[in-house]
């Protein structure tokens, strides 16, 4: 099971607060430009934390020019993580407006040379894809890419199965997963779709046993993996049996402040925040006024002064196949 790549979201204090849950098998960093990478920033500090388990730790680039993917890869090699993932799967206008992303998908000759960089630079860590479906939910062009891509040295392909025009809001379709998956002889990770344990189940049914990777349903539940894996862990965290929504937003927090510039802590706040209130049963109200707030310790009261008032959410936040709240009020 893969933690997602997250813009804003999957930091260095994000996954602590999913390895404190008992974690996943592999995290992933938020997407981070190459060329910042193998430059210098004020935020190098926080660029190369890989904790909490850099051996289970693989940094996405996102990119155009196969050299600063090099360069990028040969700075990385210096750091005890996992491997590099390449970015050919983002569809947010900002990236695709750059050629990045999802865009590289229709160069499949710059895609393979990217990843052929990188693997020269990384020949003993692994070297992975993130992919959409492309424009069009066309198996042609996606397979002839895939193969190109594991010809270059890519190790595993992650795949939303969503166009590149495709909402994120709208499912995916899983059945792609399971054909690429029999199409390629790498293994295949599904992404998309996956909030719980009965999503889970769905997924697994169409594309069949493999590797998934989850996203904002790790954002909405970090104790996900956990669940999924049969049981909740802790660390602190859990309260009989069930996630204690109190000590995870003050984990949360805590984390944050430690592990992330202090320009960054408002804006990534209020990302984390935008998922995690679909806990909620008024998670939309509460939401709102998040995201209208610049302070944290504001943010923090909003969402004590919620559960409060709606103690039962606090109790019985989540459950592996269904989620129990009680009446309460916004």
């Amino acid at each position: 099971m893969l933690l997602a790549p997250m813009a804003e979201i999957s930091h260095g204090g994000f996954r602590r607060l999913v390895a404190d849950f008992g974690g996943c098998d592999w995290y992933f960093t938020e997407m981070l430009s190459a060329a910042a990478v193998h430059s210098t920033s004020p935020y190098s500090r926080w660029y190369f934390d890989f904790g909490p388990v850099p051996d289970r730790t693989i940094v996405q680039l996102a990119g155009i020019e196969p050299d600063s993917f090099a360069r990028a890869a040969e700075r990385l090699r210096a750091y005890p993580i996992a491997g590099i993932d390449i970015n050919m799967g983002c569809s947010v206008y900002n990236i695709k407006k750059r050629g990045w992303g999802v865009e590289l998908m229709k160069t499949p000759s710059l895609a393979a040379g990217i990843v052929a960089q990188v693997r020269a630079e990384l020949p003993d860590r692994m070297v992975s894809v993130k992919l959409r479906l492309g424009e069009k939910p066309d198996t042609g062009p996606l397979f002839r890419l895939c193969h190109s891509l594991v010809d270059a040295g890519a190790d595993f392909i992650s795949l939303n199965p969503r166009t590149s025009r495709t909402n994120r809001d709208r499912p995916g379709d899983w059945n792609y997963v399971r054909l690429l998956r029999e199409e390629v002889p790498v293994p295949v990770a599904g992404n998309g779709d996956i909030k719980d344990t009965v999503s889970y189940r769905l997924r697994m049914e169409t594309a069949g046993d493999g590797p998934v990777m989850i996203g904002r349903g790790a954002v909405q539940r970090p104790w996900i993996f956990s669940l999924l894996k049969g049981g909740i862990g802790g660390n602190g965290l859990v309260a009989g049996g069930l996630a204690d929504v109190r000590a995870v937003v003050d984990r949360y927090f805590e984390y944050l402040v430690k592990y992330q510039p202090r320009d960054f802590l408002i804006s990534r706040a209020r990302r984390f925040f935008y998922y995690f209130c679909d806990n909620f049963k008024f998670g939309t109200r509460l939401n709102t006024s998040i995201q209208n707030s610049d302070e944290l310790q504001e943010m923090r009261e909003l969402i004590m002064a919620y559960l409060d008032r709606n103690p039962g959410e606090a109790q019985q936040l989540s459950m592996p196949d269904r989620r129990l709240i009680s009446g309460g009020s916004p």
